[in-house]
């Protein structure tokens, strides 16, 4: 697939009450945070493996968090991992 057509997604996308979509479930190891109105990607990080599970969300003290499971999928790609990251959500 030509790397202009971005990146196949196999979980499923969270979306926040603020307008940002989560997703993990991409070929390049990335998680992401999408703005829902204007599509553009407004943070990314790097986790261990593909992150194939669903984001999730919690809130802890009044601050919310976003879940990552990074487990790869041996199918799709060779790498895989047992990584599971949280991530705080800007106040706001």
């Amino acid at each position: 697939m030509p790397d202009s057509w971005g990146s196949v997604t196999i979980g499923a996308p969270l979306i926040t009450k603020s307008g940002l979509i989560f997703i993990g479930g991409s070929m390049d190891a990335r998680v992401r945070a999408i703005d829902l109105k204007s599509g553009d990607v407004v943070w990314k990080a790097l986790v261990d493996a593909p992150a194939v599970a669903n984001p999730a969300t919690y809130t802890y003290k009044g601050k919310q968090y976003v879940v990552f499971v990074a487990g790869g999928n041996a199918i799709l790609k060779p790498q895989a991992a047992d990584q599971i990251v949280a991530y705080a959500l800007p106040n706001g």
